[in-house]
């Protein structure tokens, strides 16, 4: 209590005693004991501090638990991570809607984390379910569920979404559409060597800049921005990364070029000297001005997925918009690419000749090597459609099952509800009574004619009521 810096708790707790007579005299007292020599109980060790924190935290959690059983039916999410002492860390929110009056609120609350030592999707399942079960949640009033993408928790013959829905069939899984857009991009591109080795060089630009004060401010008296490292959670953040080179790459050779000088150390004029020769490389413009293109897309679909309130509907519009961009933008980015890489190739004389020997790989008998014959443009046109046709493919996969849970639903969207026509609505109906079968087709049906009847006789239009 005689310390200058009591700890962030106790230092608190001092903070409420002056707004807290209670507390106050506690204080009180504990100052005059301690003064007088006599023992008296503090309630303040580590050890009360724990279990204060724990009831608080507890009557918390109890509070949130009841608002989920008022709300009756919830969807699960569940993630884990290492913590910094590498133990795996799952944790567990819920999703579910709070109705207070008027007001109708769909809430995601946290409600811990636990540990998780075993990886199988056995192992998983059953740590999930019993910590639902501590939580007082009925796993068979679940309504959905949300897991990123790994095969383990979304696989769909084995998984754990897989598992629950053995339970509880009408659990149904959503995967996450910006890390499914994230999986396509991390695919493509790692599909294709060379765009691998691209990826590389640019992080070995922030790298070598990054390093050392002297490199950083020269690179900002010849560039005059900063270069970003490669994002390790968002893929289409690469963007960030590209933008700043593609738009400074003569400034940035400028910057490297001065820091070839015989005045730098050994190891500054040895390192310029290779990432000069790495980025001064015609395959390097290629990608410079590809991915350039393509994350500028991607990063603005996948802060579109981010917003707010976004539903289903809206989603998949954004996706088959990315979709429509990579299938008609095809040949105009890649002879873009081209046709930048070929003009700065020219303009700071780079050689668009192959470096060293190519080893192509093993062919069997009579099978030609894919890569034979071709040039280095021809190349690099073959591979970067190989990572554009690699995209669309991944995003047109893992697209599926967001279309699915969409047409599962279809009846009750905005536009089925205003505008659909009779035969729609019948069409739309038996894919979601099949799964919740509380409901009839018949009363979805006449939900549905009540509805219009009540918008016509408020005089909302079509439009309004979309929205």
């Amino acid at each position: 209590m005689s310390s200058a810096n009591k700890g962030n708790f106790l230092e608190l707790v001092e903070l409420l005693s002056n707004y807290d007579p209670i507390l106050k005299e506690h204080f009180m007292r504990l100052k005059h004991a301690v003064a007088s020599g006599k023992r008296m109980t503090s309630y303040f060790s580590p050890k009360i501090q724990n279990k204060l924190i724990c009831l608080l935290g507890n009557h918390v959690k109890d509070k949130i638990v009841a608002d989920i059983k008022k709300a009756k039916y919830f969807g699960i999410l569940f993630d884990s991570t290492p913590d910094v002492s590498h133990t795996d860390q799952m944790c567990e929110v819920i999703r579910y809607v709070h109705i207070e009056g008027d007001h109708v609120e769909v809430k995601e609350s946290f409600l811990g984390f636990f540990p998780v030592a075993e990886k199988t999707a056995a192992e998983l399942t059953e740590n999930i379910l019993q910590h639902l079960e501590e939580d007082g949640l009925d796993i068979s009033l679940c309504r959905g569920q949300g897991y990123d993408n790994a095969a383990t928790m979304a696989g769909i013959h084995g998984g754990v979404q897989a598992k629950i829905k053995e339970i509880n069939p009408k659990a149904l899984f959503m995967p996450c559409a910006n890390h499914s857009l994230n999986l396509c991009g991390v695919h493509s591109f790692g599909s294709v060597v060379s765009c691998v080795t691209f990826f590389g060089t640019l992080e070995r630009v922030y790298s070598f800049f990054s390093v050392s004060t002297h490199r950083w401010e020269l690179l900002m008296e010849n560039v005059g921005v900063t270069v970003k490292r490669l994002s390790q959670t968002r893929w289409s953040a690469h963007c960030d990364a590209v933008k700043p080179v593609r738009a400074n790459f003569e400034k940035l050779t400028s910057a490297l070029e001065k820091l070839c000088n015989p005045k730098e150390n050994v190891d500054t004029r040895g390192s310029a000297q290779m990432l000069l020769s790495a980025i001064c490389d015609f395959s390097f413009l290629c990608y410079l001005s590809f991915w350039c293109d393509v994350l500028e897309e991607v990063n603005i679909t996948q802060k579109y997925l981010q917003t707010v309130g976004l539903t289903l509907e809206k989603c998949i519009v954004k996706l088959q918009g990315l979709k429509a961009f990579l299938a008609h933008q095809r040949s105009e980015i890649v002879e873009k690419a081209i046709c930048y890489a070929t003009t700065m190739c020219k303009e700071m004389d780079i050689s668009m000749e192959r470096r060293g020997r190519v080893k192509l790989r093993k062919t069997m008998p009579g099978e030609k090597a894919k890569d034979a014959g071709l040039t280095l443009p021809e190349e690099m046109k073959r591979a970067m459609f190989e990572c554009l046709d690699r995209f669309h493919h991944e995003l047109e996969i893992r697209s599926q099952a967001i279309e699915k849970i969409l047409s599962m639903f279809a009846v009750i969207q905005p536009s089925s509800l205003v505008v659909a026509t009779e035969k729609d609505i019948c069409n739309y109906t038996p894919k979601l009574t099949e799964i919740f079968d509380k409901f009839s087709n018949e009363d979805i049906f006449r939900e549905i004619e009540r509805l219009r009847r009540h918008l016509e006789a408020a005089k909302v239009s079509v439009e309004e009521a979309k929205k």
